[in-house]
């Protein structure tokens, strides 16, 4: 447990937050939550195209999109 007088420890739990919802969406995608790849490099790969997938979807409803 950190001290309650130490430097740096007050902005923790946001970054917690950003941590635990990363993980939460990155186990949507079920090859993702139980690691299957033997192979590091493939399940790299995987968690990057999750991750481009995850921001595609944001932007596509990004609530100050302009039509062209």
């Amino acid at each position: 447990m950190p001290k309650p007088k130490t430097a740096g420890v007050k902005g923790l739990g946001k970054l917690r937050y950003v941590v635990e919802q990363t993980f939460a969406l990155l186990h949507q995608f079920r090859r993702l939550a139980v690691r299957w790849e033997r192979r590091l490099d493939i399940h790299d790969g995987f968690v990057s195209l999750a991750c481009v997938l995850i921001c595609w979807r944001r932007l596509i409803n990004w609530p100050g999109q302009r039509s062209c």
